[in-house]
């Protein structure tokens, strides 16, 4: 009885909660200063195939998810960067001060550790952090 309440409920579900889910990640400069706050975005997508049958259309989602960010200096250090929900539901954001220039690693381990780049998503980005 149970597995026929499933079946029905997922036949029941729209294709598009079935669809994965894939994040940019962008930071605001994108090459800030040693020492200077900078913006850190995530914009979570879902994927969807495309009228033609091909993947993946991105479509922004407004999901409720604990995304952890990271900021990985050039020596190999890991810090947290704490991301919000914004007031635009398909944002989330923090800032981070990026402590020494070099090239930095700005990531969410949750899409590692392949980081795949498929249909567009931005999961692992580099920083060149300036003196």
């Amino acid at each position: 009885m149970r597995a026929l309440g499933a079946t029905l409920l997922a036949l029941a579900l729209p294709a598009s909660s079935a669809a994965a889910l894939e994040i940019k990640l962008v930071v605001v400069p994108a090459s800030p200063k040693a020492g200077m706050r900078a913006l850190v975005q995530l914009r979570p997508y879902y994927t969807y195939l495309r009228p033609d049958g091909s993947c993946c259309r991105l479509q922004p989602a407004d999901v409720r998810y604990p995304f952890r960010v990271e900021a990985v200096s050039p020596r190999g250090c890991v810090f947290r960067v704490a991301v919000r929900k914004t007031s635009n539901h398909f944002v989330w954001s923090g800032s981070f001060r990026f402590g020494q220039a070099g090239r930095w690693t700005v990531r969410d381990p949750q899409w590692g550790p392949r980081y795949s780049t498929h249909y567009g998503a931005r999961p692992r980005i580099r920083v060149l952090v300036k003196r």
